[in-house]
């Protein structure tokens, strides 16, 4: 096992982390299990991303492959109400842009289960279990290519938009939105399918002091109006999400750049609101319908997610139906192999009562 601060992004070998940033707090650092350790029950092959709320686990229950999420200290009711969310929202309708919620506990019923515990080296554990879906975290995507393929960008960002506007008829406000969230895989052409793994932490009905916590997000993607405390959030601080993951992947850079800078820092540049443009003079409009998204004052935005798409859409071709995998017809293969061994004992009868001369 390992350890990770957040802060910094320092990994210790030996669990003893040691920050030399006086105002980091190493001592609350999160521990990461390493391939072959075991959670429990769950044996862990990889780590796919570390967010600030959560550790995301390519991992195996059994024969089973899963997504494995564990929420870091001080971000367990998160991971407990996501959870629930997770089983509500399932019920009404699974977006297929949102991971699959699996029970807890394999002999269990995801409805008593659909988050669980344990406790490793004396602490306990809240996690959640999902189906296991193969692809690529977004962030780790733009390290390797800062600046992917226009298109490519929108796509993204437009289908993210889609499972946001469905959180939002649902009566979430998401709130969390980064490139830490974000799988992305590509399909047989080619062309990116996004899932988003979080979903965030807003209850429009609730008072956000209620529900927001400094470990939930990263500052640089965090909107003015929380990191201000202003507590007034509306569908214009997840549009404000939206376009600092399109800003980022068509400059091929953070709107706020935060690498290396400590948190207050960061946050007084987001108060500040002030960005270079994304320098995309090839592009028309969608530099500027980016821009506009990501403004300081949530009404000089788009007023909601479903106003931004609009503002994209023309901007982009459609984005193409992926084939599905055609299913096997094993009813026609069992006629056709019945009708061959029949065809096959017909002849042999007939070989035989041929008389040997």
């Amino acid at each position: 096992m390992k350890r990770i601060c957040q802060r910094c992004n320092v990994i210790s070998q030996d669990f003893n982390l040691w920050c030399q940033e006086i105002y980091c707090p190493a001592e609350n650092a999160t521990e990461i299990f390493g391939n072959g350790e075991w959670f429990g029950p769950i044996e862990i092959i990889d780590t796919l991303v570390v967010t600030r709320s959560a550790i995301i686990y390519h991992a195996a229950r059994g024969a089973e492959e899963i997504l494995l999420k564990v929420a870091n200290l001080g971000c367990e009711e998160k991971l407990r109400s996501e959870a629930l969310a997770f089983l509500q929202l399932a019920k009404s309708g699974q977006h297929p842009l949102l991971p699959v919620l699996l029970p807890a506990h394999q002999q269990g019923s995801i409805e008593k289960h659909p988050y669980g515990w344990t406790v490793i080296n004396g602490k306990l554990k809240y996690y959640e279990v999902f189906k296991y879906v193969d692809g690529s975290i977004l962030r780790n995507l733009l390290l390797t290519n800062p600046q992917p393929w226009f298109q490519h960008a929108g796509w993204i960002v437009l289908s993210i938009a889609d499972v946001v506007y469905y959180l939002h008829k649902s009566g979430r406000l998401h709130l969390c939105l980064n490139p830490g969230v974000v799988l992305v895989r590509y399909d047989k052409k080619g062309n990116p399918r996004p899932m988003l793994l979080d979903l965030g932490v807003g209850k429009p009905d609730k008072n956000l002091s209620e529900i927001w916590n400094a470990n939930f997000n990263l500052p640089a993607y965090t909107a003015p109006e929380i990191a201000a405390g202003a507590g007034v959030v509306s569908p214009a601080t997840d549009v404000y999400g939206l376009g600092m993951l399109l800003y980022e992947m068509l400059a091929g850079r953070p709107a706020v750049e935060y690498h290396l800078q400590r948190d207050e820092a960061v946050l007084r540049k987001v108060l500040e609101g002030k960005f270079k443009p994304t320098g995309r003079v090839d592009l028309k409009n969608i530099p500027e319908a980016t821009e506009k998204a990501i403004n300081r004052e949530p009404a000089q935005r788009f007023p909601d997610v479903l106003a931004f798409v609009r503002a994209l859409q023309p901007n982009f071709p459609v984005i193409p139906a992926e084939a599905k995998p055609r299913k096997i017809n094993w009813r026609l293969i069992f006629i056709i192999l019945g009708t061959l061994l029949a065809i096959s004992l017909l002849l042999l009868l007939a070989f035989a009562s041929i008389p040997q001369g």
